[in-house]
């Protein structure tokens, strides 16, 4: 309570004012211990909704007393729960999981961790990492290592050692790891933890601000070792050949060309798949970036944004095809798209997708063409539930969608498109057709003098933190000269004490910043 009465006092305006070097660093120390007893707190909180989703919705629960029927009524459970706190905080769906999973693990299991963190000694990030790292234990190992890692450092004889500085993050993964080791012997830990990753691969692009982007790939290390061989080899003979690119522009490209072209007819993986695939890319623009009258942006779904000149190079290359979707110049939102039939066939599901272009849930921005048609009301025959008409579609991801279908969450659609949501705890929420047209994506106006300014600016007042052992032309600068013209003087600060006696002089004694925890704040 200390602690969090220093942070609230340094909250206020001026609460920072004429404070020494050591005492905003006391200031940044219990900061960091808020956090970590906020996060316990969470905790705490997440595994009261998640026992409170468990009753509530019992009902769901599978009559036989199977091990299968119910472990799958837990997980909703706590997909539900994870979802809820996603909806309400605007955080990633997987940290969301990631703290529901540590708040319903057994109390074995993360006393130790969840105790450290109510006292402000371990961080949630920190804590979440250990269990993670011991889910494979049972409660009890998973709970010794625990005690071990996050143990101040004692000498031999258990005592712990004065003037040792705080667990760093290096030291806890090196004594993780050699707790797990010790568990398990160097050779199987190192089987499982390779089993697991490579259990994990995948392929991840992430698109960059210039309109480049960067492709990720993980895996089995010697496959993957053997794939860069190769292509550093025909990178290497295309340039031994007099090809002009270097050989980092050759490798990118080269590995690009084989993935959007590449095809193996005599392997049983692909032959089964008969004609090889076609290399598609959706690209979204508006007519006035497309024609140059302004500078927006494209959109490529589930990608990014590319700008305006990249836009229409890739719009204007041959053998784009074109889509006309109309969009009402006061919305923004998408009216119209060619297609004239009733059913769902893919005329009516190309419409809904382009008018809800991401997954209608909130928060959740998988692109349409990656979901599903969800009727907002039921479908039946005989019309006897909701129609199948744009009206009563809306694109779900397969989570959301299972959500909705189980009875979790609800929804109901507007005409305009308009869904308004009410998820398991009864909170309600609203999520409206994507709007094409948008005054944010338009440029920002900034002069060109301005801008130049800014930018030359920017690197004198906020260099970069050099890499340790790289040399740095901002490590040669005394910051404190340079900018000394422009510098105020340093306000002194007046420390508030009690009246001195007649005996003593009359001097203004600094005294550290514990001293006044119990009374007005220093600052």
């Amino acid at each position: 309570m200390g602690q969090l009465e220093l942070v609230i006092s340094a909250g206020r305006p001026g609460g920072l004012s004429g404070i020494s070097g050591d005492q905003a660093l006391t200031v940044v120390e219990a900061v960091e211990a808020v956090k970590a007893w906020a996060d316990s707190i969470a905790l705490s909180a997440t595994a009261v909704l998640v026992g409170e989703l468990e009753s509530d919705f019992t009902h769901l629960a599978p009559e036989s007393l199977t091990s299968r029927g119910w472990r799958v009524f837990f997980r909703s459970c706590r997909s539900v729960a994870a979802r809820e706190i996603q909806v309400a905080t605007g955080l990633g769906v997987t940290a969301c999981q990631r703290l529901v999973w540590l708040a319903a693990c057994e109390p074995e299991r993360s006393a130790a961790v969840r105790e450290a963190m109510s006292r402000g000694q371990v961080s949630l990030g920190r804590a979440m990492s250990l269990v993670e790292a011991t889910k494979h234990l049972d409660a009890l190992t998973a709970a010794s290592i625990a005690s071990r890692v996050l143990a101040p450092l004692a000498g031999p004889d258990g005592v712990p050692l004065p003037g040792v500085a705080p667990l760093s993050a290096a030291t806890f993964r090196a004594r993780l790891h050699t707790q797990l080791v010790l568990h398990h012997g160097l050779l199987a830990e190192a089987e499982r933890t390779h089993t697991a990753a490579v259990a994990a691969r995948r392929l991840t692009t992430l698109p960059q601000r210039d309109g480049a982007a960067l492709m990720l790939i993980s895996g089995d290390g010697p496959r993957l070792a053997a794939a860069q061989g190769r292509v550093d080899k025909i990178a290497r003979r295309l340039r031994t050949r007099g090809d002009p690119r270097t050989l980092d522009q050759l490798r990118a490209d080269v590995s690009t060309d084989l993935l959007l072209r590449g095809w193996i007819p005599t392997d049983p993986t692909f032959t089964q798949l008969g004609k090889p695939p076609v290399a598609v890319v959706q690209l979204i623009v508006s007519a006035p970036t497309l024609l140059g009258i302004d500078r927006g942006v494209g959109h490529i779904p589930g990608w990014g944004d590319l700008p305006a000149r990249q836009t229409r190079a890739l719009a204007l290359a041959a053998g784009s095809i074109w889509k006309r979707i109309v969009s009402d110049p006061i919305t923004g939102r998408a009216i119209e798209a060619t297609t004239t039939t009733y059913k769902v066939p893919a005329a009516m599901a190309a419409q809904v997708n382009a008018r809800d272009h991401t997954c209608r849930a909130p928060g959740c921005a998988i692109p349409a063409n990656h979901t599903d048609l969800d009727h907002t009301i039921e479908w039946k025959p005989g019309s006897a539930g909701g129609p199948t008409a744009e009206t009563n579609l809306a694109a779900l991801h397969r989570g959301h969608h299972n959500l909705k279908t189980a009875g979790f969450w609800d929804s109901d659609q507007a005409r305009d498109g308009t869904l308004t949501w009410t998820t398991a705890t009864r909170r309600t929420f609203t999520t409206y057709p994507h709007m094409y047209e948008h005054p944010d994506n338009s440029p920002v106006h900034t002069s060109a003098l301005e801008a130049r300014l800014g930018r030359r600016l920017t690197n004198i007042i906020n260099p970069d933190i050099p890499i340790p052992g790289h040399l740095n032309i901002f490590d040669e600068i005394t910051w404190a000269q340079a900018l000394a013209p422009a510098t105020p003087p340093h306000r002194q600060h007046t420390w508030t004490l009690e009246a001195p006696s007649q005996a003593q002089p009359k001097q203004a004694q600094p005294t550290s910043l514990a001293a006044h925890l119990n009374g007005p704040p220093p600052f």
